[in-house]
């Protein structure tokens, strides 16, 4: 078994993987995606992937920041 580069995500894989764990990319034997393949919602089904993984992390970013928003308040709060 041989590790080969993604090429959506980057990450190393199985060669012989028929996709990429990570994001969804579809990998053929010899690591390239299949030319049969044309837009981003082909290669990654549902619209998943690299992309929706992206918006996850700002997902959890806002409500980490919404967090300390209100953490904040409620301190000011306890001390007036």
């Amino acid at each position: 078994m041989a590790l080969i580069n993604c090429n959506e995500c980057g990450k190393q894989i199985s060669d012989k993987a028929d996709k990429c764990p990570n994001c969804g990319n579809p990998i053929n034997k010899s690591g390239v995606i299949p030319s049969s393949y044309t837009s981003t919602s082909e290669v990654h089904g549902k619209n998943e992937g690299c992309f929706m993984q992206t918006l996850n992390f700002g997902c959890v970013l806002t409500v980490v920041i919404i967090g300390i928003i209100i953490l904040l308040i409620i301190i000011a709060g306890l001390s007036s």
